[in-house]
């Protein structure tokens, strides 16, 4: 699940790179006032990143608590820690 995670990070990051602002603008997370908030963005919001940096330093704190985390507690929980975290 760590590295399942961490790609689909990845990958969204490399999306965000493509399609910059229109991407941003639907699955980032924006107030409820703003008229851009839409219900899925309080959870793609979790996988966008501003820039490369921000992207390794997440993904190395996700790789490095994220594996020990779901040897302990399995894969099923850990997805579920993840997303309400997230939340």
């Amino acid at each position: 699940m760590t590295q399942a995670l961490i790609v689909i990070n990845v990958l969204a990051f490399g999306l965000q790179q493509l399609f910059g602002d229109v991407l941003v603008q639907w699955f980032a997370l924006w107030p409820l006032g703003s008229g851009l908030f839409m219900p899925w963005q309080l959870a793609s919001y979790a996988f966008l990143h501003g820039s490369l940096t921000h992207l390794v330093f997440n993904m190395y704190g996700l790789w490095l608590f994220g594996s020990d985390l779901e040897r302990v507690w399995g894969s099923r929980r850990f997805a579920a820690f993840f997303g309400i975290s997230a939340l």
